[in-house]
């Protein structure tokens, strides 16, 4: 769960609703997100996968959105809610 930058302008926030996660980019609906692996999760609304990229303590550090053949990262944004 958190908040990611991934431009100046495009903010992707991840929360948890109930036992899934969900995943609100700006301007965008939440939709939920399904696990593949414990860091990889992919979208069905969507045909999108994050992968979360975590420090020596498993703390999420930044988010990878694979989608339409790239792979774009997006660091943490440290807010008092995350």
């Amino acid at each position: 769960m958190g908040t990611y930058q991934l431009s100046p302008d495009y903010i992707v926030v991840i929360t948890r609703d109930t036992d899934h996660l969900s995943v609100q980019p700006t301007d965008q609906p939440k939709v939920l997100m399904f696990p593949s692996s414990p860091r990889d999760f992919f979208l069905k609304a969507v045909d999108a996968q994050i992968t979360f990229v975590t420090d020596s303590s498993g703390r999420a550090t930044e988010l990878i959105l694979h989608q339409g053949g790239r792979d774009e990262p997006a660091k943490r944004l440290l807010t008092p809610s995350n």
